[in-house]
């Protein structure tokens, strides 16, 4: 276990702020110096990753937190807990993934590329028109756009999108025709 300490001062929007030595936060690519709050900030899946690899003691006014104290206390949402599971996925992988632009996103970058991973929940129901808007701001942004399914057993597939539209599906007159 690592005797750096991080303490965590609140949450807003989703995001946990701490204080103690982000610097280590940063040269591990986790979380960002928020200049509106004047903190640094972590996605919980961000500090619960911290506490689950022993990085750092995290603290609250409370004392220290555990991994379950942490996500009993902050979590607010089913995708928390299978966020967390992709990003130690991906970090276990060799992949220096982080908190994305939304609730159920990772980012990360690959070679010359930036990767966007959508995380979501084997047999959860996923409306096609909210996937289709993800993958749309993911390439606006200059992301590849990555589905990540997290099953029963935490075992996570990837799945690489594109968006195709029917005008973009020509067919050959001759492979057309029986």
């Amino acid at each position: 276990m690592s005797n750096k300490v991080l303490i965590i001062t609140g949450k807003l929007n989703g995001r946990i702020g701490v204080i103690g030595d982000t610097n280590y936060l940063r040269k591990l690519g986790l979380g960002t110096y928020s200049e509106a709050l004047k903190l640094y900030v972590l996605d919980l899946a961000e500090i619960a990753y911290v506490v689950y690899k022993g990085l750092a003691k995290v603290k609250d006014s409370e004392g220290e937190l555990s991994l379950t104290d942490l996500f009993t206390k902050y979590s607010s949402s089913r995708v928390d807990w299978i966020k967390f599971t992709v990003l130690l996925d991906l970090r276990s992988r060799g992949r220096k993934a982080r908190a994305g632009f939304s609730p159920n996103s990772l980012i990360y970058e690959k070679g010359g590329s930036k990767v966007m991973v959508f995380v979501t929940e084997e047999n959860s129901p996923l409306e096609a028109k909210k996937l289709v808007e993800w993958i749309n701001i993911a390439i606006k942004k200059g992301y590849e756009p990555v589905l990540a399914v997290v099953d029963a057993h935490g075992d996570v597939t990837y799945y690489s999108m594109l968006l195709l539209r029917p005008e973009d599906l020509k067919v050959k007159e001759s492979e057309g025709r029986a």
